[in-house]
């Protein structure tokens, strides 16, 4: 089914790439015709001049074309007449000046635009441009799905129906054979034959069955035929009558065997059991003292016990043979040639095997090889405890048999072989769906963040503000002002660390220097009200231990993420505490064998968040670092110990945890110490004010206008905000023609109508030299991955921080006057 569905998604999808790219040329070269169509009317009109109702005229051919939204007409380099506009819904925007020739997609717009040249005798008068939308395109593409869809439907099925009747195929001359035996048995029918359908393995079962069964038959119509001369010799005949009864009848007893057999054997699906049920049906009923099959190894030439008879273990037991005999220590050599080999009487035996046996007075026996695909793989051994203890009918059994059940174990070795890969495709399909799980998270998390952090961004930023402007604070309102600054900004990095489960973490983002006791006693602080103030509300007291080694190392880090780990670890120590109890958290250094020892350089920093509850046991243990796992039902969202993981993965640490059941829990981090550029770290603070320049701010939202400007302001800035972007271009222009352009433009990305991309992009278009700033909630997610316009002269991420504000503008500035000194050189 697996092949199937391949082959026809491979067929389909070239089917679906040729017709995509065979529809897009002829859009192409459609808008193209269109476009000189409407260049050779327009020629007049360029060159003579005319009036709107010329203009009117040569639009008028463009009713037949829905698909085309807009035209303009230029003369030279400008517009020479009113554009073309499909209807009122259409974006009121056209290029202001032609660009290259040549059509360009753009399915983040939905549009086909482009260029086309008007020449006359040669010479360029002007240009046409045409934009088009791709309905028609997408409406050919949800066609070919439907069609896709429905074949693969139709495909799916026809597969399925001949799977399910090759599955009968194999399974039905089974239960035929076995309904046949049946009959035989109690009917006594031996003139009816089994049906052989095939060649194979199963063909060669039914010719044997049937071969065995003509013997039978024979040897009752030599019965029926020495009837006639029984009155004569009535004493002889009746002996041998009686003898050749007793050999139907160890026929017959025979076949009934094989029967049961048959049965006990399609019951089960693996190997060990078909073969002791065969042991356990010939030790009773055929019957044999001692019974087992040897596993037989090629390369080795080794015998290993494989099953044992239930009667035999006893035996097998006193005769302390080994699990595995070499096959020269044994008289099986000729098995390999699928040979049945008879040794009537161990007691001449000269081998090691046939001297054990006789010893435990097993003197005759019986041994067939099992082979598959002419390859030998083990062998049937039988004994018994009297001397020529088989007859020649019981050894033809017995070969016969040995190949009915070489042909079950295969069976069975096939169905082991199927199951196991059924459970690693099962196992895959859970590891799928848990990627899965992880990016549909990621995805959501890219709106979570944009909302969030736009109501996040008034917080900081007055924040920012008030302390930057008002120096009569006292110290307690500074202290509460600063609370509320990290709180913020640990919930906007929270937020946007929700990518870190399916995107790595941005290696640009530095690592600074940070004081682990202080973050111990912030992360302590913020608990309060969890570890003490709502656990004494239910008459429960929770201790809060701290042993913090003096003297540690600076830990190399992200202070919000290391605060956000211990915040979560403590969380979970007091859920482990449903009767209270001791949390105790330890910091501490310690050597890792690559520092210097001599100098007494300590290579690693550890933190150790343990509690005296309720513990896990060991599969909780093993688990409790997957996304999503929780033992707290509805409470948990079993997301915290993940992101705890992906914090110290993300600082090259490990994270090790110690639990019992009823003895609480450890959980250990160890971090590598790590030096810091100090010149990386001042040019990440720095944030000296620079000459004012003049800036335009485009944003939906009338707070965040308001804190931009009041940031800007602060530097002396002039600055101007605009509610949106089409509001935002029309500033820019403006400014352009009354000769006070703007240094800088900086621009929200997400806005109704005309949203940042095309801000920026109409921006550069028109002066490509003015730097254009993306402030957005999607920063993180645009930094960290590919869809960073190219536009864009730099980003940053709401809410904004006065301190990243004036270092991105001064990077800006810098690197503007760097390109005009080199454009002037």
């Amino acid at each position: 089914m697996s092949s199937s569905t391949l082959a026809l998604l491979l067929v389909s999808a070239g089917f679906f790439t040729y017709e995509l790219i065979t529809f897009r040329k002829s859009m192409t070269d459609d808008l193209s015709a269109t476009a000189e169509i409407i260049g050779s009317q327009s020629r007049g009109f360029l060159t003579l001049g005319g009036t709107e109702r010329d203009v009117g005229d040569i639009w008028a051919g463009l009713s037949a074309k829905p698909h085309i939204i807009a035209a303009c007409l230029y003369r030279g380099t400008n517009i020479a007449a009113a554009p073309f506009f499909r209807d009122k819904d259409t974006p009121r925007l056209v290029p202001l000046h032609p660009g290259p020739p040549g059509w360009q997609f753009d399915f983040g717009r939905d549009q086909l635009e482009g260029f086309e040249p008007i020449r006359l005798n040669g010479d360029y008068i002007g240009a046409i441009f045409l934009k088009s939308d791709l309905m028609t395109l997408y409406s050919r593409f949800y066609h070919y799905i439907g069609i896709m869809i429905l074949f693969m439907l139709a495909s799916s099925s026809v597969v399925y129906l001949f799977s399910f009747w090759l599955q009968r195929v194999i399974t039905r001359p089974i239960f035929h054979l076995a309904e046949t035996a049946r009959v035989i048995s109690t009917q006594k029918h031996y003139t009816l034959r089994a049906e052989k359908k095939t060649n194979d393995e199963l063909g060669q079962l039914v010719d044997g069955f049937n071969e065995m069964l003509g013997q039978i038959q024979q040897r009752d119509a030599a019965l029926h035929g020495v009837n006639a001369e029984l009155e004569k010799a009535r004493g002889e005949l009746e002996i041998r009558v009686q003898e050749r009864t007793n050999e139907l009848k160890e026929q017959v007893k025979h076949i009934s065997l094989l029967n049961q057999i048959t049965y006990a054997v399609a019951e089960r699906y693996d190997y060990d059991s078909i073969i002791f049920v065969l042991l356990q049906q010939l030790e009773e009923y055929l019957p044999v003292d001692y019974g087992c099959v040897y596993q037989f190894d090629a390369q080795t030439e080794l015998l290993r016990a494989m099953v044992l008879g239930p009667k035999s273990r006893s035996i097998a037991g006193q005769l302390q043979w080994p699990l595995a005999v070499s096959l020269s220590e044994t008289p099986f050599r000729e098995c390999l040639d699928e040979r049945i080999i008879y040794e009537p009487d161990y007691r001449r035996a000269g081998l090691p095997f046939g001297q054990k046996m006789a010893q435990a007075a097993l003197l005759s026996s019986v041994t067939a090889p099992l082979m598959v695909e002419g390859r030998l793989f083990g062998l049937l051994i039988l004994l018994r405890q009297k001397v020529d203890g088989f007859s020649a009918e019981e050894q033809e059994f017995i070969h016969g048999l040995s190949g009915h059940v070489a042909l079950a174990v295969r069976q069975a070795q096939l169905y082991h072989d199927l199951r196991k890969a059924y459970d690693e495709l099962h196992q895959t399909q859970e590891t799928i769906l848990k990627q899965e799980r992880l990016k549909a998270l990621g995805q959501m998390a890219s709106g979570v963040v944009h909302d969030i952090t736009n109501s996040l961004s008034p917080i900081v930023g007055f924040a920012d503000l008030i302390s930057e402007r008002e120096a009569g604070l006292s110290d307690n309102s500074r202290r509460h002002l600063q609370h509320i600054r990290t709180a913020g900004e640990d919930i906007a990095h929270i937020v946007s660390h929700l990518r870190d489960f399916y995107r790595p973490r941005d290696e640009e983002e530095p690592f600074l220097p940070l004081n682990l006791g202080r973050i111990v006693e912030q992360a302590i602080d913020m608990t309060r009200p969890r570890w003490r103030a709502q656990p004494q509300n239910h008459g429960i007291t929770i201790e809060m231990r701290k042993e913090l080694e003096p003297g540690l190392p600076a830990l190399a880090g992200i202070e919000s993420e290391i605060r956000e780990v211990l915040i979560n670890l403590i969380i979970n120590a007091v859920d482990a505490l449903p009767q209270g109890g001791v949390i105790t958290i330890r910091t501490r250094a310690a050597n890792d064998g690559i520092g210097d020892t001599k100098s007494g350089d300590k290579g690693q920093i550890l933190i150790e968040v343990s509690d005296s509850g309720t513990g896990m046991d060991e599969e909780t243990r093993q688990r409790c670092l997957e996304p999503f796992f929780s033992t707290k039902g509805v409470r948990g969202t079993g997301l915290g110990l993940s992101m705890v993981y992906n914090v110290v993965r993300r600082h090259e640490g490990k994270i090790e945890i110690e639990s019992e059941l009823g003895k609480g829990t450890t959980i250990r981090l160890t971090f590598p110490v790590r030096k810091v550029n100090p010149t990386e770290t001042l040019e990440y603070f720095r944030s000296e004010k620079m000459r004012p320049i003049r800036i335009l701010y485009i944003d939906d939202e009338p707070l965040l206008r308001e804190l931009v400007r009041e940031m800007l302001e602060i530097d002396r800035h002039n600055v101007e905000t605009a509610g949106g972007g089409e509001a935002g271009i029309e500033a820019f222009r403006e400014a352009i023609q009354g000769g006070r352009p703007y240094d800088v433009v900086m621009t929200d990305l997400g806005m109704p109508y005309v949203d940042g991309r095309e801000v920026a992009k109409i921006i550069k278009q028109e002066s490509p030299e003015t730097p254009v700033v993306m402030l957005t909630g999607w920063g993180a997610f645009i930094k960290g991955g590919v869809t960073a316009p190219a536009d864009f002269d730099g980003v940053l991420s709401k809410p904004p921080r006065l301190r990243q504000v004036r270092e991105m503008l001064r990077r800006i500035i810098a690197r503007s006057r760097r390109a005009a000194k080199n454009t002037e050189s």
